[in-house]
């Protein structure tokens, strides 16, 4: 069978590359003809002629892509675009945005035949094989969400594979298969090398540098957050036998230097994590280590600062979101601002940076609580932090309050993640220039300590460093800027051209170029 795998147009190509996608090209049965088509990375809306010929050339029985909320819509136009050039394509679709809100998606037209849920690894090739065999038997997929023959909606178990670390107790018996199981992601497929080139970094001052992802899962309650969602409560790991051959394979093969693990609670197992960093240590491989999306503040102490030091880790990441006690009490962070200061300083102690993550702009907030969290992160004293203006993700507590009180709609999508785009402010900020508040933040962090600013210029490409300054000068006297795009009924009338008159690459680029 002929499998196209998409990373639709619109990631980042400096701080996202396509992990997903790898997986599922990794653990795809080799029989099968199954490629990678990074539309990100070679700049490829789905409504050009040239999407439209790689699609005719490769002919695919099924097409797969996978999507945050700010790229669900260019995921469904694939998809559709798929449809149209020929009916009998098997489309899926999947991802955060699919994990999360999958209930409200199925209801609507979005061209995909299936719904994956969830971790896909290992439950996406039983799909395949499925649909190659004929069978049909897709109560064996796990994850999987569709609609039957009757029109009824048919939602199996998500799959979440088993912990290998060894060090604590395994899942419930809903889990059939285990971590280690699961191969590695095809970094090149992925295209890694490309991706460096284009300046790929993800919050490291190391050029050559790739994501791994040791554990899964998050017990946390974070009203904003819809990493339990997508990965269950309990918390995963692999072995750690596994983790370091992983680590060893992008050394020696692909020549990296640095390792972002990008787990959401590497360290939520002290002991395992202690135990990883003392491997590490031993093996002595012969690269830095980060861990870019925060580690829990609850779950650290002085000797993983220090075991984390000597492992190759540079800087630690933490996340205490708002110096406001009230607003951490509506997140349901179950954070104290007071603990924050004493583990910054730790961090600083132990010779590694101090990154600190903010979210400005909560539900609830009032300028009182804003001034506050500015006020607290300066004290902090960070050697870096990070303004996240609030993102309503679909399905997560807080968007379903946001619906339920009519304050965004319930088909409401997050913008660019990247680029601080603001889609949603709560009213009582709605007078507040949020681009200007960020420039001015951080304006103030350089001007008392200059050395942070050439610290942030080898943290992040500086492509986006000043694409992010520029934007937030722009949006500070202006309204933001809106992505020109085609509109819906402009790709409808595309659809139907291609559906009816059956374009051909040549013909294609007349029209839609």
């Amino acid at each position: 069978m002929k499998i196209a795998l998409i990373h639709p147009f619109g990631f980042d190509v400096k701080y996202v590359m396509p992990l997903a996608m790898g997986y599922l090209k990794s653990n795809t049965d080799k029989k099968h003809d199954t490629r990678l088509f990074d539309f990100s990375l070679d700049k490829i809306p789905a409504d050009s002629a040239r999407f439209i010929r790689i699609l005719e050339n490769f002919s695919p029985d099924i097409v797969c892509t996978s999507c945050w909320g700010p790229t669900y819509k260019e995921s469904v136009r694939i998809l559709k675009v798929a449809k149209a050039l020929n009916p009998q394509t098997v489309t899926c679709l999947g991802g955060v945005q699919i994990t999360s809100y999958a209930g409200h998606i199925i209801k609507y037209e979005t061209g995909a035949d299936f719904l994956f849920r969830g971790e896909c690894e290992l439950s996406f090739p039983v799909f395949v094989e499925e649909i190659d065999s004929q069978n049909g038997d897709f109560s064996k997929v796990r994850g999987l969400m569709h609609k039957d023959k009757d029109g009824n909606i048919v939602e199996n178990m998500i799959e979440q594979a088993r912990d290998c670390s060894g060090l604590f107790p395994a899942p419930p018996g809903n889990s059939i298969n285990s971590l280690d199981d699961i191969i590695i992601p095809d970094y090149k497929a992925m295209r890694l090398q490309d991706y460096l080139k284009q300046g790929y970094k993800f919050s490291t001052t190391h050029n050559r540098n790739a994501p791994v992802w040791i554990t899964r899962g998050c017990g946390y309650r974070c009203e904003y957050c819809a990493a339990p969602q997508l990965n269950g409560k309990l918390i995963r790991a692999h072995s750690i036998k596994y983790s370091l051959a992983w680590i060893r394979h992008l050394k020696e093969k692909e020549n990296i230097e640095h390792i972002n693990i990008i787990d959401d609670n590497f360290t939520f197992h002290l002991k395992y994590a202690k135990e990883f960093c003392k491997a590490l240590i031993e093996e002595n491989i012969d690269v830095t280590m980060g861990t870019p999306n925060g580690i829990r503040m609850q779950r650290f102490d002085e000797e993983m600062a220090q075991l984390m030091k000597k492992a190759g880790w540079e800087n630690v990441v933490i996340a205490p979101e708002s110096g406001s006690v009230s607003t951490l009490e509506r997140m349901k962070k179950d954070l104290k601002p007071d603990i924050v200061p004493p583990i910054v300083k730790m961090i600083k102690k132990n010779g590694l940076k101090a990154h600190g993550f903010f979210i400005l702009g909560y539900p609830g907030d009032t300028k009182e609580d804003l001034e506050m969290t500015l006020k607290f992160m300066h004290e902090c004293d960070f050697d870096f932090f990070f303004l996240n203006n609030f993102q309503a993700l679909s399905g997560t507590p807080v968007f379903n309050k946001l619906v339920e009180r009519g304050e965004i709609q319930a088909d409401f999508l997050p913008k660019n993640y990247s680029d601080g785009s603001r889609a949603y402010t709560p009213e009582t900020l709605k007078d507040v220039n949020f681009p200007k508040l960020v420039l001015s933040q951080y304006m103030k962090m350089y001007a008392k300590s200059p050395s942070k600013l050439f610290y942030a210029l080898k943290l992040f490409h500086p492509h986006l460093v000043v694409k992010k300054i520029t934007k937030n000068i722009r949006n500070s006297v202006q309204k933001e800027e809106q992505i020109q795009t085609v509109s819906d009924e402009e790709f409808d009338r595309i659809l139907e051209k291609i559906s009816k008159e059956k374009y051909v690459a040549e013909e294609a680029k007349t029209i839609y170029n």
